[in-house]
């Protein structure tokens, strides 16, 4: 029993037909024992376990140093699990991995991802002290002053919230009579136009510079007139993103954290991920190499033709 075995227990009429079968598979039958009329007990090698399966026989126990050196390896690959799981479950309290602005005009939403961008704040970033948000805070009713009713800004577990409203002077002071087009590629998902001539619907597939709003309306006397735009038109959006570090700097586990954080960390700040999924991650060139896709949710409209 020095190498590994498993003792197995069987209650059969036939043993002879049994042993003929283990026979036939060469499987290797080591101190057969009759334990009573019709039981018996034998051992088979651990290593022959896969030909023994299909008996589904039962296990009493097993011994010998295989046995044992089995036993070490899948502890090692729980321990591993556990530890990847732990460290995944940190990096993830201590980062920023969805930033969600709410509010009810597109200019100030624009303008307060502008100030997060001034602040080095967006997806991957580190969580903000209680009394950095609170400087945030101060900067922008500074800079939103007399455009804002309300604002508030707090973080829930690795969430990053803004919400705020528009002062009801600001909104009659802001009007634009620019047509609105796609920033980026993808499918509509979300139309809210407050004004102007919308061009798209939910589902269509659009281009980069593609018109979304026209501030173009044409009357019954064939008359042109240009009109106000305002709205948010959001999209489904579509990116790949590629990350590697050197195989010896981290464990499987390890790497696959890092990787995942730094692909996140290259979204900044968006509205939504709708789906992630893994493309692939191995080994290429000694190198750990993970390949995600990013289906995301985010406003597309923009007054700058592309």
């Amino acid at each position: 029993m020095k190498f590994g075995y498993d003792l197995y227990e069987v209650v059969t009429e036939d043993i002879i037909t049994l042993l003929k079968s283990f026979k036939d598979d060469r499987i290797t039958v080591f101190q057969l024992n009759k334990i009573d009329d019709f039981t018996y007990r034998f051992y088979l090698p651990i290593y022959q376990r896969i030909q023994v399966r299909k008996y589904h026989l039962t296990v009493i126990k097993s011994v010998g140093i295989l046995y044992y050196l089995l036993l070490l390896f899948y502890r090692k690959l729980s321990m591993i699990g556990v530890i990847s799981f732990i460290l995944t479950i940190f990096l993830c309290n201590q980062f920023i991995f969805r930033v969600e602005i709410i509010g009810n005009n597109p200019s100030t939403t624009k303008l307060v991802n502008e100030v997060l961008s001034d602040n080095h704040i967006g997806i991957g970033d580190k969580k903000r002290s209680y009394e950095q948000l609170n400087d945030i805070y101060d900067d922008m009713k500074e800079k939103f002053k007399g455009k804002i009713d309300y604002l508030n800004i707090y973080q829930e577990g690795s969430v990053l919230f803004i919400k705020y409203t528009n002062s009801v002077s600001a909104k009659k002071m802001e009007k634009s009579f620019e047509n609105i087009y796609a920033s980026k590629d993808g499918v509509i998902q979300e139309i809210d136009v407050s004004s102007g001539n919308i061009m798209v619907k939910v589902n269509d597939y659009v281009k980069k510079g593609d018109l979304l709003v026209s501030n173009t309306i044409t009357s019954t006397s064939e008359v042109d007139k240009i009109i106000e735009t305002q709205g948010i038109i959001k999209a489904y959006t579509y990116i790949d993103y590629e990350a590697s570090i050197d195989k010896k700097k981290m464990d499987e586990g390890e790497g696959f954290s890092y990787l995942l954080y730094t692909i996140r960390a290259k979204l900044g700040t968006i509205d939504k991920i709708d789906r992630e999924k893994v493309l692939s991650y191995g080994i290429i060139d000694g190198k750990r190499v993970l390949k995600m896709q990013y289906i995301l949710i985010e406003d597309i409209a923009t007054k700058e033709e592309n």
